[in-house]
């Protein structure tokens, strides 16, 4: 393997990872955030792990608080869906940079 498919790879795991984030986030929006799967809240927790393996701390920290908002809300009478728009908002915002700064590295990379 030499270096540039290394480099490829780097980048393909980064979009790979985004990519699976960004389905959770549209299965979150179609459920109205009311009935969230069982499943979804595991598979979101296990992003927020592996966003934190990728060195995205402060991704992996709205996707706990995201999951703690969204499972909390279960044994509440009031959602506070405030919090968690503004929490699924800022996760989206930062998929969207993250995304776009990837694609400009690969760009710079491939013509320096």
């Amino acid at each position: 393997m030499d270096f540039n498919e290394c480099t490829k790879s780097k980048y393909a795991a980064v979009g790979e990872m985004t990519d699976e984030v960004l389905g959770l986030m549209e299965e979150l929006y179609q459920s109205g955030f009311d009935t969230v799967h069982d499943s979804t809240l595991q598979r979101l927790e296990k992003s927020a792990k592996n966003t934190k393996q990728y060195g995205m701390k402060y991704l992996s920290e709205l996707l706990e608080a995201l999951s703690a908002e969204i499972s909390s809300g279960r044994h509440r009478m009031e959602k506070k869906t405030a919090q968690i728009a503004e929490l699924y908002t800022d996760i989206n915002e930062y998929l969207y940079y993250c995304r776009q700064k990837a694609a400009y590295d690969r760009c710079r990379e491939s013509y320096s």
